[in-house]
């Protein structure tokens, strides 16, 4: 496998990438050596709440690992609307399609909130993976799992009521972010009105109903830029209606 020159990176960088690969969920089942490869041509980068990343060449081949923070994937349509297709927290990965060539990117990545994010250019992760083929198993895993998550958001914000398809889909943020606090999960990521709004292809007024009447049935809790969820279960059972 070829040299790769090391970036130049502050103190205490290798030792926080090291970790955040550790627990990362595509590369926290590889040996130590191929993490370690894996960090010789990788760089760290801190965004703004905000900021593109990405933005000096949005068509980069590079996986982004979110180490903390929010990185949020979204897309413009022709008429300037914005849809949020997904926000990834600590210890996941996107766009793995990056390792495959000539593939349409037609997705922004911006930090939804103050961020830490790993850059890890797609042919190094390629020549790990062809060094080892075994682990290509990990990306076909990912992207199964992606898919399937995909196929069930996709369901859950397009068919139904509205309030099947809010339900859903705080449902779903319960899963990747929520944090188990004495009263409720706590949302671990700022999400307004308009973040979930450009989620679901709805109106800000549309979402203010539907919330307002999710907290005055005691299911959720709302304070500027969060959101603690008292029932899950309630959330779950009411994303699942028919």
């Amino acid at each position: 496998m070829p040299s790769r020159k090391r970036p130049v990176r502050a103190a205490g960088d290798d030792a926080l990438m090291a970790r955040a690969l550790q627990w990362n969920e595509l590369f926290s089942h590889w040996p130590d050596a191929q993490r370690e490869e894996l960090l010789k041509s990788a760089r760290m980068e801190r965004y703004r709440r905000r900021t593109q990343v990405l933005s000096h060449d949005r068509h980069r081949r590079e996986l982004l690992v979110v180490v903390s923070g929010c990185l949020e994937i979204s897309s413009v349509s022709d008429l300037g609307r914005k849809y949020v297709n997904a926000l990834l927290g600590p210890g996941q990965v996107a766009p793995v399609v990056r390792l495959l060539e000539d593939v349409p990117l037609a997705y922004d990545y911006h930090a939804h909130e103050d961020s830490v994010i790993i850059h890890l250019p797609s042919d190094a992760v390629i020549a790990v993976l062809d060094a080892m083929p075994i682990l290509w198993r990990d990306v076909a895993r990912l992207g199964l799992r992606r898919q399937r998550m995909s196929v069930a958001m996709l369901q859950a914000q397009t068919l139904g009521s509205i309030r099947r398809r809010v339900a859903a889909t705080l449902a779903g943020l319960v899963e990747i972010y929520g944090l188990q606090q004495q009263e409720g999960v706590d949302l671990r990521v700022r999400l307004s009105q308009h973040d979930l709004a450009a989620m679901l292809g709805l109106s800000r007024q549309t979402i203010n109903k539907e919330l307002g009447a999710l907290v005055d049935e005691g299911l959720i809790e709302l304070s500027y830029k969060r959101m603690v969820v008292r029932d899950p279960a309630a959330l779950r059972r009411i994303g699942a209606e028919g």
